[in-house]
């Protein structure tokens, strides 16, 4: 077996060899000094070994130039090349091994002592704030809003917002033997900008409209009462995105934003997948990000944050997954959804049987993720216990963006329509 070139590199090669790596975009020279005496340059002849699949290979490599060939333990087999997006992350990162990795052309990688690279990593954390008259440093989880959240979810009394009235209404009603059509008809018209938003989503080619709707009776026919249900609730969400405080106004609108594109992306990947269902992953994608709103209400008492908006990121980062989960219980929306909620960045959350919603959310989010090249806070999409349940589970992760690439226009529509 030819054998690797392996060599110490000093800091300023490491910066040089960092430049362009996506991974490394946010590393200072201080954080490169740390680690450079845990760092080594690999050469690998082609077909030179790198990993065998289960080694528990204490390094993270990276790929700088050529090319590398990764086997799963099924015989799957395909290649990884120098800039592409599947570069980006750690090569086979998880342990025990879950690929044999064998050199290809021109392989050039960079080796780091696993410890020291989650040692040295950038991390959520510092942070300064102000505490009545005094600035204090410390964690996010130091803030006193974070405190008051805490508070108020053991007591009981965290703002938890109410389900839309409309879409309550619709339950109820539903839930009786005698509703019919045009009594639900009737609850959507007497929200007029709900039914005509809701007539639009009917129209839609996104949800099959060929000839146009004019009636809300018409766009139930259509739609279905299950999926009118659950659309006339999407609808409603966005008016609870609101707030009069005018340094949370557009904190309020990034987190529907981010809501709208991460049920966008989930609503194509449910449709994707066999046994999962369209409408619903749209819905556990919208309403993962609810748990923002009492966060959000309880940080108007905090001015503070309006001149630190990162710390607030933070705050809303660290606990909007278990509100979520708290706001989606109260609402009754079933254990899908609060699952989905609390585990949506829990990217080895592991389960028996098929692929479902919560899957869905985590694929969603490192998607859109990687969109955003967030890359130091990402697993490998094909090292995630979801994306191989998904019906992407057979492609790379470079594939499955181009699979959602060809799906583009569908979730435009859908970001269009709930905008």
């Amino acid at each position: 077996m030819a054998a690797l070139g392996v060599t110490p590199v000093r800091v300023g090669t490491l910066r040089r060899v960092t430049s362009d790596h996506p991974y490394f975009a946010s590393w200072d020279v201080a954080r490169l000094k740390a680690v450079e005496d845990f760092c080594r340059i690999v050469e690998a002849p082609r077909a030179a070994g790198i990993m065998e699949l289960g080694a528990m290979d204490p390094y993270a490599y990276f790929l700088l130039e050529g090319e590398l060939r990764l086997e799963a333990r099924d015989g799957g087999v395909r290649t990884v090349r120098a800039g592409e997006l599947d570069a980006g992350f750690p090569i086979a990162h998880l342990r025990p091994a879950r690929y044999r990795v064998q050199a290809g052309s021109g392989a050039r990688l960079l080796r780091i002592e696993g410890s020291q690279l989650k040692r040295f990593a950038p991390r959520r954390g510092s942070a300064r704030f102000v505490v009545g008259d005094a600035s204090v440093g410390g964690s996010w989880k130091s803030h006193p809003l974070v405190s008051a959240i805490i508070r108020h979810m053991r007591e009981g009394r965290l703002p938890i917002p109410s389900m839309p009235g409309v879409a309550l209404r619709i339950r109820r009603a539903l839930a009786k033997e005698s509703s019919d059509m045009a009594a639900i008809a009737a609850i959507i018209g007497a929200d007029p900008g709900i039914a005509g938003r809701l007539i639009r989503v009917s129209n839609s080619t996104a949800f099959g409209g060929r000839s146009a709707c004019d009636t809300v009776q018409a766009a139930l026919v259509r739609l279905g009462l299950e999926r009118a249900q659950n659309m006339v609730l999407v609808l409603a969400t966005r008016d609870l995105f609101r707030t009069d405080a005018a340094h949370l106004k557009a904190r309020m609108l990034k987190s529907w934003r981010h809501a709208i594109d991460i049920a966008a992306l989930a609503a194509v990947l449910s449709r994707l997948t066999p046994g999962l269902n369209s409408d619903r992953g749209l819905l556990v994608g919208l309403l993962h990000e609810i748990g923002a709103l009492p966060i959000l209400r309880l940080a108007e008492d905090f001015p503070d944050l309006a001149e630190r908006p990162m710390i607030l990121d933070e705050i809303l980062a660290g606990l909007t997954p278990e509100v979520s989960a708290a706001v989606l219980d109260q609402w009754g929306m079933g254990e899908a959804f609060r699952t989905a909620a609390l585990h949506q960045e829990n990217w080895f959350r592991d389960h028996d049987g098929e692929a479902d919603y919560p899957d869905v959310l985590v694929v969603a989010h490192l998607h859109l993720m990687v969109r955003e090249r967030a890359f130091h806070r990402l697993p490998r999409l094909d090292e995630t216990p979801a994306f191989a349940r998904l019906a992407l589970g057979g492609l790379s992760p470079q594939l499955s963006l181009t699979v959602l690439d060809e799906a583009r226009e569908q979730v435009q529509e859908l970001r269009s329509l709930l905008a």
